[in-house]
C-alpha cells in the first residue's frame, strides 16, 4: 500500500511512511495540504470546550473541522481503506466535480489506512473482537455507526440554523421524518452512543438529554410534559393524540415515556463519566421529569400511562411494562440523589417506585396478573377491560427487575420457552399473537408496528443476559447483522419478515435508514454480550456473556481495556495511564465457579464474583478458579 491509493486520486504533499497504512504528510512550499478522494461517507470533528461531528452530505458539500477528518469508501464491503487525517489545524473538505477536495491547514499531518468501514471510534481509537463470529459482528458494529449512527448528528450542518440545534439528532436519514423525537427514540439513540465510550458521543448524548430538559421546562402547559418531536421549524408535538383504525377509541402517544427514558439515559451518562457537578446542575430537571410520572400514579400504584413505545397500538390505560420501567427508572434516579447526598429524596423516589412494583404483581382488577392464564396482562383500558395478547416486555420486565413473584417467575419463563420461535421471529417480536389484534387495538396508521422493532429488542436481550443465556444473545447478534449485511447496512425501522400483516416479501415498513437497529446493535453488542457496563461502584462493570474463548480489545477513551477469556483463566489488562477500578463477574462464562484467585504485578488474593479490583495503567490481572 502506498499513500495515493484506492480513493486517494491525488496528493499535494510530501509523504514519508510512518509504519505499514501510516503516512506523515508534511506542506509544500505553497501549503496547505491537500488531497483528492473519491467521493464518499466524509466527517469533520470540531471541538468548542466540546466535541462536534459534521458529517458531509446533499446540504453540506463543505465542511470543516479541527484536528481530526474522515474520508471513506462509497461501499460498506469495499476492499479499498478509508482515511484518517489528524492534523493540529483546520480541516476543510469541499465536494468538487465528484471528488472530495481535502485541505489541511497545518505544517503536517497523519494520514491513516483503517478498514472500508473503520473498526475505531471517531478518534481512531480501534476495536478488535478475535473469537467466532468476532469479524463479523466488528464489520456489522462499525458500518452501522459510520453509515448511520455518526451522519444522524446533524446539530453543526443541517440543524446549525434550526431554533433548537444542540442535541438535535435525527431518527431517520429519510427525508420524510426529519424531526428529532425525544419520546422514545432518544433512549435508544443514547444508549448506542454511550456503547461507543469516548468523548465526542458522550458530549452529543449529554446535549441529547439537556435538549429533553429544556423543553420539559419550557412546556406551556407547566406538566414537564417530554415532547414527542420537534420538527426543523421549531415545532414541538407535546401532545399527540391517535384513534384506532375502526374509529372507537383513542389514546395520547406516550404520555409519560420520554419522562421515564431520560432518568434512565442520565443515570447511564452520569455513571458513564461520573460527572457529578453535572448532575447537580440538572437534578431538578430530572425530578421534574419524574414529577410527570407521578402525576398519573392513582393512590393504588397504578400508572395510567396511555400509550408507552409503540406508535400504532392504542392503549388509553395502564400498561404493564410502562410500569415496570417507571419504577426502575424512579429507582435509578434515587440512586442519583443518594450520590448527591439528598436522603429524603432518595427514600421519596424509592418508596415510589416500590409502589409501582408492588402494584405489577398484584392479580387483576387491582393489578395486572392473569390468575386464569397465569401471565402479566398487556393492559387495561379505562372501562377496566384488560388486552392481552401475550405482550413480550409486558411479561419479562416485571421478572427482570424484581417486582414478580417467585411463583409468577417460573410461570413467565415457561410462557417465554413456549413461545420463544414467535419472539424471536427477528429480534424482537411485540407479542406472540400479534395476529390477534383487533382494529380497535390497531392505530389509524396501520399495523407496522405489531412485529419487531429495535425497541423491544433492547429489553429482551436485557432478559436474556439477566438469565445468562448467552446462545440467544449471540444469536440475535447474528441475525440483525445477516439481516444489515443484506440491506447494505441501511436498516428500516419494523422487521415483520413477510408475516401475518405484510405478505409482499419486504421484510421490513415504516421509516427508511432508521437510528433503531443500528443504535440497539452497539447496545447489546458492547453492553450485553461484551459485558462492559457503566457503574457507579467502579470505573467499569466487566460481565461478558461471550460463547467462545477469544479476546476482546476496546482503545476508546471510556474503556482502554483488553480482555482473554480461556477455558481456565480470564485475564483483564487496563490500557490506561491511571489505575482504575474494575467490578467483575465471570458468573455467565464460568457458570459452576464462585470463587477466584486474582493474581496482578505477583500479588495474589482470594476474590468472589462481583468483587472489585484495581489494576494500574498498563497492567493485567489474572482470573483463575479456586477449586
Amino acid at each position: 500500500m502506498t499513500a495515493e491509493s484506492g480513493i486517494i486520486k491525488r496528493l499535494q504533499a510530501n509523504s514519508t511512511k510512518i509504519n505499514e497504512g501510516c503516512w506523515r504528510l508534511t506542506a509544500l512550499d505553497n501549503g496547505p495540504i491537500e488531497l483528492e478522494v473519491k467521493q464518499g461517507p466524509s466527517f469533520a470533528l470540531d471541538r468548542n470546550k466540546e466535541w462536534f461531528v459534521l458529517p458531509m452530505d446533499s446540504e453540506n458539500s463543505t465542511i470543516a473541522g479541527r484536528d481530526y477528518a474522515w474520508v471513506l469508501p462509497t461501499d460498506p464491503d469495499s476492499s479499498d481503506s478509508s482515511w484518517l487525517i489528524k492534523a493540529d489545524g483546520e480541516i476543510r473538505l469541499s465536494v468538487v466535480n465528484e471528488n472530495i477536495i481535502v485541505k489541511v491547514y497545518a505544517e503536517s499531518c497523519e494520514l491513516i489506512a483503517y478498514e472500508s468501514r473503520p473498526q475505531a471510534d471517531s478518534f481512531g481509537k480501534r476495536f478488535r473482537f478475535e473469537f467466532e463470529h468476532g469479524e463479523k459482528l466488528g464489520h456489522t458494529l462499525a458500518a452501522l455507526y459510520w453509515g448511520t449512527m455518526l451522519p444522524s448528528v446533524i446539530e453543526r450542518t443541517r440543524a446549525k440554523d434550526y431554533p433548537i440545534s444542540d442535541g438535535y439528532v435525527l431518527s431517520t436519514l429519510h427525508s420524510k421524518y426529519s424531526g428529532t423525537y425525544p419520546d422514545v427514540d432518544h433512549e435508544f439513540q443514547i444508549k448506542g452512543r454511550l456503547s461507543w465510550g469516548n468523548g465526542l458521543d458522550y458530549d452529543v448524548v449529554r446535549r441529547m438529554i439537556e435538549l429533553q430538559l429544556k423543553l420539559m421546562i419550557e412546556d406551556p402547559e407547566g406538566l414537564w410534559r417530554n415532547p414527542c418531536a420537534i420538527q426543523p421549524n421549531g415545532d414541538r408535538e407535546y401532545h399527540v393524540r391517535r384513534s384506532s383504525l375502526d374509529g372507537s377509541t383513542n389514546a395520547i402517544m406516550f404520555l409519560i415515556t420520554g419522562n421515564v427514558e431520560v432518568l434512565e439515559s442520565a443515570w447511564l451518562y452520569c455513571a458513564a463519566t461520573k460527572d457529578f457537578d453535572w448532575l447537580r446542575q440538572h437534578i431538578e430537571g430530572l425530578e421534574g421529569a419524574a414529577s410527570c410520572i407521578i402525576d398519573q400514579v392513582d393512590r393504588h400504584g397504578r400508572l395510567w400511562s396511555d400509550v408507552y413505545y409503540e406508535d400504532q397500538v392504542i392503549k388509553d390505560g395502564r400498561e404493564t411494562f410502562a410500569t415496570a420501567l417507571a419504577a426502575h427508572s424512579l429507582n435509578l434516579l434515587a440512586e442519583l440523589e443518594r450520590r448527591l447526598g439528598n436522603e429524603e429524596k432518595e427514600t421519596y423516589y424509592k418508596d415510589m417506585a416500590a409502589l409501582l412494583g408492588a402494584s405489577l404483581a398484584k392479580p387483576l382488577p387491582m393489578g395486572y396478573w392473569d390468575e386464569t392464564n397465569q401471565r402479566f396482562v398487556d393492559w387495561v383500558d379505562r372501562s377496566g377491560i384488560a388486552h392481552d395478547h401475550i405482550h413480550l416486555l409486558a411479561n419479562i420486565l416485571p421478572v427482570l427487575f424484581g417486582y414478580a413473584s417467585k411463583e409468577q417467575e417460573e410461570h413467565i419463563t415457561a410462557l417465554i420457552d413456549e413461545h420463544i420461535d414467535q419472539f424471536q421471529r427477528f429480534p424482537t417480536f411485540l407479542a406472540a399473537h400479534i395476529d390477534q389484534y383487533t382494529q380497535a387495538e390497531i392505530g389509524d396508521g396501520g399495523p407496522y408496528d405489531l412485529c419487531a422493532a429495535g425497541r423491544y429488542w433492547c429489553w429482551d436481550a436485557a432478559y436474556w443476559t439477566w438469565k445468562s443465556n448467552r446462545k440467544v444473545l449471540l444469536g440475535q447478534l447474528m441475525r440483525v447483522s445477516e439481516q444489515a449485511a443484506k440491506e447494505g447496512y441501511v436498516m428500516g425501522e419494523r422487521y415483520d419478515m413477510n408475516y401475518v400483516y405484510y405478505i409482499d416479501d419486504k421484510d421490513w415498513h415504516g421509516a427508511a435508514h432508521y437510528y433503531e437497529y443500528p443504535c440497539v446493535y452497539s447496545w447489546v453488542l458492547i453492553h450485553e454480550y461484551l459485558g462492559i457496563r457503566q457503574t457507579f461502584e467502579a470505573d467499569l462493570q466487566i460481565s461478558p456473556k461471550v460463547m467462545d474463548y477469544g479476546s476482546v480489545l476496546l482503545e476508546q477513551s471510556g474503556y482502554q481495556l483488553s480482555y482473554k477469556y480461556e477455558e481456565h483463566a480470564f485475564q483483564l489488562t487496563n490500557l490506561g495511564s491511571e489505575s482504575r477500578s474494575f467490578e467483575v463477574d465471570l458468573t455467565a462464562i464460568y457458570p459452576a465457579c464462585t470463587k477466584w484467585k486474582f493474581t496482578c504485578e505477583g500479588v495474589d488474593s482470594v476474590v468472589e464474583q462481583g468483587a472489585i479490583v484495581r489494576i494500574d495503567g498498563g497492567l493485567t490481572g489474572t482470573w483463575m478458579p479456586v477449586v
